[in-house]
């Protein structure tokens, strides 16, 4: 008997090994390729192994980034996020497997319990590989038992995987020196003197190489120049004097590294995209986003948040963009699931005002305006436009608002001439798929942007109304007949696995849209959030895509 009852908290002990417990292999991909390629955060409810068995690549786990060479092991646990993408000119060969562990309790023998977490396995640790382990030929050997589809490969490879966790958790982590470590410790050197005359050949000969391989090797390692990761040192730096401090613009421009503090406020706005004195300005009012279409309120009037739901998978673009710009990551988990440490992160911090929409639980509400003063959005009354002008009377940022509509409505015509010169009147249907499940779906700013601004031609109109989420089969697709299928396809194992498993299917293979090469697949960031800068995004995705 396998118990439901999950223990995130509880550690199995340092002492189990592997004897101990129970393992299931769930699901297992290979990929190779000599170009770039990129596996975009995803949700993971199983233990990862992620195996590199040629060239290199970038793993994202949660907040966090590693390197990985050849012949490197790395785990990642149930309930957070992992990503990767392939690094350099040759690509990278990788191996990617899923399992699950389980354990048997001393006062309940009979019942296997979910471990989901155990120091064999902790996310981001490095597994060592001995230099006696295949690791190229066991993953290979593995997968094709794995996908073989004969009666016992499951088993086999199974058994195989097995053998594979008995030598990594058994092997010593070799020790070595090479010219990777060295770019790393030159990294670590720069992290603590941007604000010092660093030259390119200063830095290549602590790492012993020449200036023209070191500077090759740091950008293929940390995607970026030498002097471009200094001067985003600096620029993160400064921000945060000016977020922190009453300090003059020509001293913080002298502390972070800069004698100019007119070249640095020009490396400042090319950036930013804003002036040194106008990101003061925002920076001195704590204003918290509540929520994360807000936040795209907030950034569309050059105003960055205090605080906000930030996360690398859930709200990707604005980690990515702003994290290091926002002092206070509130919880994006799932969307507003875990409102309650949002609450407590806000009580610790204290912002001036709290940005929020009008659908809170009544309780949640009662604590948001026990500490600071909220002002509400309303969802149901008003367009992101009506909201964005709403917020922008509220704050003294008119001028703000005016402006970014009038650049976002000249890009709409753009893309809607490029949009009818390809579409015509053809019509298209948004369809999302969520683990098993396929549904004819519209969300606000696919009503707001994509039919309403572009004017394209919906495919379905729904009796539900304007906004609907509603299940689908493939047969009934087929039967749509429509000419473009919008196909949102949720990140995370179980529904990744099943839409590789579809795709092979003639009944997928068979859809007129699929025929004719008219399937676009659209990420669910920035397509599920309706706010300016998101809906802004749709535009640029779009113009990427047709023009």
């Amino acid at each position: 008997m396998i118990s439901p009852n999950l223990y995130p908290n509880q550690e199995v002990d340092s002492t189990y090994l592997l004897d101990r417990l129970t393992i299931k292999l769930r699901d297992m991909e290979k990929m190779k390729s000599t170009s770039d390629w990129n596996i975009p955060q995803q949700h993971t409810s199983s233990y990862v192994l992620v195996l590199v068995t040629g060239g290199e690549a970038l793993l994202t786990l949660d907040r966090g980034s590693i390197h990985i060479h050849a012949q490197g092991v790395y785990s990642c646990v149930p309930e957070s996020t992992f990503g990767l993408t392939s690094f350099g000119d040759e690509g990278a060969e990788v191996t990617i497997m899923r399992f699950d562990l389980y354990q048997e309790l001393h006062d309940d023998p009979d019942t296997l319990h979910v471990v989901k977490d155990t120091p064999m396995f902790r996310s981001g640790k490095e597994l060592a590989v001995s230099p006696t382990v295949q690791l190229s030929f066991m993953c290979e050997e593995i997968h094709n038992l794995w996908h073989s589809g004969r009666a016992m490969g499951h088993f086999q490879a199974h058994v195989q995987f097995l053998q594979l966790l008995a030598s990594l958790t058994e092997a010593s982590p070799p020790l070595k020196e090479d010219s990777q470590m060295m770019i790393q410790r030159t990294k670590d050197y720069i992290d603590e003197h941007s604000n010092e005359n660093l030259t390119v050949e200063y830095l290549a000969g602590m790492a012993g190489l020449s200036p023209k391989y070191y500077v090759d090797l740091f950008k293929r390692r940390y995607g970026m120049s030498t002097t471009d990761y200094i001067s985003s040192l600096r620029i993160n730096r400064a921000k945060q004097l000016m977020a922190g401090t009453e300090m003059r613009l020509r001293d913080i421009a002298h502390q972070v590294g800069y004698q100019d503090e007119f070249y640095f406020s020009r490396k400042f706005k090319k950036a930013m995209g804003i002036s040194p004195s106008v990101y003061m300005n925002s920076r001195r009012r704590k204003i918290a986003s509540y929520h994360i279409a807000i936040t795209g309120h907030l950034l569309a009037l050059n105003m960055i948040p205090y605080a906000a739901p930030l996360h690398p998978k859930w709200t990707s673009y604005y980690y990515r963009m702003y994290g290091k710009d926002i002092p206070v990551h509130l919880s994006a988990y799932r969307i507003d699931m875990e409102w309650q440490s949002k609450i407590e992160a806000l009580q610790e911090h204290q912002p001036d005002l709290i940005i929020s929409y009008d659908h809170l639980r009544p309780e949640e509400k009662a604590q948001l305006e026990d500490i600071a003063p909220v002002h509400y959005l309303t969802v149901s009354d008003h367009n992101w436009r009506s909201q964005l002008q709403i917020l922008a009377e509220h704050l003294g940022t008119q001028q703000d608002a005016k402006s970014w509509l009038e650049t976002y409505d000249h890009k709409v015509d753009q893309v809607k001439t490029m949009m009818q010169q390809k579409l015509g009147n053809e019509k298209v249907v948004v369809v999302r798929l969520l683990k098993h499940q396929f549904t004819r779906y519209c969300s606000p700013s696919m009503l707001e942007v994509l039919y309403g601004d572009l004017a394209v031609k919906p495919a379905h109109v729904s009796e539900e109304g304007e906004i609907y989420n509603e299940p689908i089969t493939l047969e009934q697709l087929d039967e749509m007949q429509t000419d473009w299928i919008f196909l949102m396809v949720c990140q995370e194992s179980e529904t990744l696995s099943f839409w590789e498993d579809v795709q092979k299917t003639s009944l997928w293979q068979n859809i007129k849209s699929v025929q004719n090469n008219r399937l676009f697949i659209i990420p669910a960031d920035p397509w599920l959030e309706n706010s300016p800068l998101a809906n802004e995004r749709i535009l640029d995705d779009l113009m990427d895509r047709y023009r």
